[in-house]
């Protein structure tokens, strides 16, 4: 695994934490963890109280995520004799997962769309465009997303975390919601979250698929922990960004289809032994 999958995975935390179903609900978190009232959003500079519980939130799901790292590594070992199929099948999922980030399912004729794309691949192939193993490769994504979608797994996927913002929680309590957290907020995380976790089923050793969702715990939780410690700067911020939400979207989605491609091809697998992976 090399430094390039590192920042990766911290990239792809920070994608989380910016996509729009995450960074609107981070001060109703903030503000129900510390019982920072209203009134006080406005204090200016350093805010010590929701610094300190944000800092144990992230805490709790850096503890989680990074065990859910290792979990997946192993589970992955334990497919190692099927791992060709596994990665072809992870990658369909991982551009499903894309997909849905970019909001392509909320487009009524998506299946009518989905066809037309296979139609195209077909055309290409015929037209010697591309190779049968890239036609087999790029059918059997087009097979994974339509059994997902078949199955109505955007619908879940869609459906978000609300959070009601009154009284508070203690210190330790901060941290056991971090740890809830983790298994809680998959309808927001869930995409990004679920495409590390399928790359470290792939890696050598425990420790290395840990590294991985540690890194993303980083990228999720270091602005979660800056947003706590200057709350109302990062108000602020998120009326300023709030006008690049879609943007995110489709950015992010496109760049998780881009992975799942790459990781059902696997030239994932060659860019990394190429970077000394």
């Amino acid at each position: 695994m090399s430094d390039i999958s590192l920042i990766g995975a911290f990239l792809g935390g920070l994608l989380s934490f910016l996509s729009p179903c995450v960074l609107p609900i981070v001060p109703g978190y903030l503000s129900y963890l510390s019982g920072v009232g209203a009134s006080q959003k406005e204090t200016k500079g350093f805010n010590f109280p929701v610094f300190l519980s944000a800092l144990l939130f992230v805490m709790g799901f850096s503890i989680a995520f990074t065990l859910m790292g290792a979990g997946a590594t192993l589970l992955g070992q334990s497919f190692r004799d099927y791992q060709d199929l596994v990665v072809k099948v992870g990658g369909g999922v991982v551009v499903f997962f894309g997909l849905h980030f970019a909001g392509v399912f909320l487009r009524k004729n998506f299946l009518m769309e989905l066809f037309g794309v296979a139609a195209l691949f077909l055309s290409l192939y015929f037209l010697k465009v591309i190779s049968q193993e890239t036609l087999f490769t790029l059918l059997g994504i087009v097979g994974v997303v339509f059994f997902l979608y078949s199955f109505s797994l955007h619908e879940v996927l869609y459906r978000q975390m609300r959070v009601e913002v009154k009284g508070s929680t203690s210190f330790v309590g901060a941290f056991l919601m971090g740890l809830l957290f983790a298994f809680g907020w998959s309808p927001c995380i869930g995409p990004v979250l679920g495409t590390i976790l399928l790359y470290a089923s792939q890696q050598e050793t425990a420790l290395k698929g840990a590294s991985l969702l540690f890194f993303y715990s980083l990228g999720l939780g270091i602005p979660f922990v800056v947003g706590g410690a200057f709350l109302s700067i990062f108000l602020e911020f998120i009326k300023k960004f709030s006008r690049f939400f879609h943007a995110v979207e489709v950015i992010g989605g496109l760049l998780l289809v881009l992975l799942g491609y790459l990781l059902a091809s696997g030239k994932l697998a060659e860019i990394s032994t190429l970077l000394g992976a």
